[in-house]
């Protein structure tokens, strides 16, 4: 079997009414998904999908056409589809080919799939398209209406899902794409090591003209790599962008960055359209959950509940309370759990009544996971007051939690940049 990510629940071959769909849609062309398509991403799709039922002869009429010139990614196919054409061969010799086992033995190892990963995300992304599919991300818990867009880098199925916000302000899906991410499997540590970090970040800048090296395409986009997250667990290294490829580039494997994250120079251009900076999220993690509508439900509401009851326990000046909302390596600048209840204790006696009102909150759930457990970030304007201060601000936490059955607890607490 040519496919190797994990699909939507659990990895799966497509089955054979996926199959058909995919094929009456490249032969009739009718179909919107298929209308932008050239010739040789046509033969593509075919050549994977024949892979994926176990047919490299069928992927080799594909493959084997002058339309696709001297493409690598249909080089690759064309390779992996003759190892397998291969195996095939001997098995039909039987006997006659026994002492050729070792060989066979060697041919069945140089699996050349984790090659193809853009081949596969292009199907199963061309899948959803015919089939009209829109995936609800779990991750995607609650958005504030100053968000424009958020950007799903999923590191497992090198796929980049984009969702924006519709003329009724609901969030959509407006792209899936192929994207390449760092050269080393899993989560950034360290200045140099060629990971994409996992977590939850924002766009903050936008880099074109003279600002950027042509290596890295048209435009690019950093995002706010390391935030506080990242410094509590002491990662570190800078420069995380969204890129395009160096020109006349057309086509990179699926782990080939130094940590960015890389699409095709028009595919980043169209992705562009999409970015606001500071309005526009970005979740990297790997294999991310869709369309498990009672978790996501569930979770919303538990993380909902504790930011209303440590809402409560705040403006009822319920001090201990309070104070029990937060997690034993919790952060907030250079003040420690000690510092923060000794500080809260010392404002909070000095009150004689504190009116709090949270407004316009996002929360996002990360997919990876933490030392601390799951994580969500909550963001939102806080307005407050006292009988001795009045303060507007836009506040920023990051909760976590050990396991299902624990309460959530504030790990880092923050006021942001509105």
């Amino acid at each position: 079997m040519l496919m190797t990510s994990t699909s939507w629940s659990e990895s799966r071959a497509m089955d054979i009414e996926e199959k058909k769909k995919i094929l009456e849609a490249l032969d009739g062309g009718g179909n919107s998904a298929v209308s932008h398509l050239s010739n040789v991403e046509k033969n593509i799709l075919k050549a994977t999908l024949a892979l994926e039922d176990g047919q490299p002869n069928q992927a080799l009429t594909y493959l084997i056409s002058e339309d696709n010139g001297a493409d690598p990614l249909v080089a690759m196919l064309e390779a992996e589809a003759h190892r397998q054409s291969a195996i095939l061969a001997v098995d039909r010799a039987g006997d006659y080919a026994r002492p050729m086992d070792a060989k066979k033995k060697q041919l069945e190892e140089a699996n050349l799939s984790g090659g193809l990963k853009e081949a596969d995300a292009k199907l199963k992304a061309f899948l959803d398209s015919v089939k009209g599919q829109q995936r609800t991300p779990l991750d995607i818990l609650s958005v504030g209406s100053d968000i424009r867009s958020v950007f799903l880098v999923d590191k497992g199925r090198s796929r980049l899902f984009v969702y924006e916000r519709d003329a009724q302000g609901d969030l959509k899906q407006v792209a899936d794409e192929y994207v390449v991410t760092g050269a080393a499997e899993g989560d950034k540590r360290a200045e140099g090591d060629n990971r994409t970090p996992n977590g939850i970040y924002r766009f903050v800048d936008r880099l074109s003209g003279e600002k950027l090296e042509s290596r890295y395409g048209p435009v690019a986009f950093p995002i706010d790599y390391p935030n506080a997250l990242d410094a509590l667990h002491h990662k570190d290294g800078s420069g995380i962008w969204m890129h395009g490829y160096a020109e006349n580039v057309d086509r990179r494997p699926s782990r080939d960055t130094k940590g960015c994250f890389a699409l095709p120079n028009s595919t980043l251009l169209a992705m562009a359209e999409h970015v606001q900076l500071g309005k526009s999220w970005v979740l990297i993690g790997r294999d991310f959950a869709f369309d498990v509508p009672d978790e996501k439900e569930s979770l919303l509401q538990s993380v909902s509940r504790t930011i209303t009851q440590w809402e409560s326990d705040w403006s009822l000046l319920k001090t201990e309370a309070y104070l029990d909302h937060y997690h034993s390596h919790f952060r907030a600048g250079e003040r420690d759990l000690k510092a923060w209840k000794a500080y809260k204790r010392r404002v909070n006696a000095g009150k004689e009544f504190v009116s709090l009102n949270f407004s316009n909150m996002t929360l996002m759930h990360d997919p990876s996971s933490w030392p601390e457990g799951e994580v969500v970030v909550a963001e939102f304007d806080q307005s407050y007051e006292s009988n001795n201060y009045q303060d507007h601000s836009r506040k920023r936490l990051y909760l976590a939690r050990a396991s299902k059955v624990e309460p959530w607890k504030i790990l880092i607490e923050e006021s942001v940049e509105p």
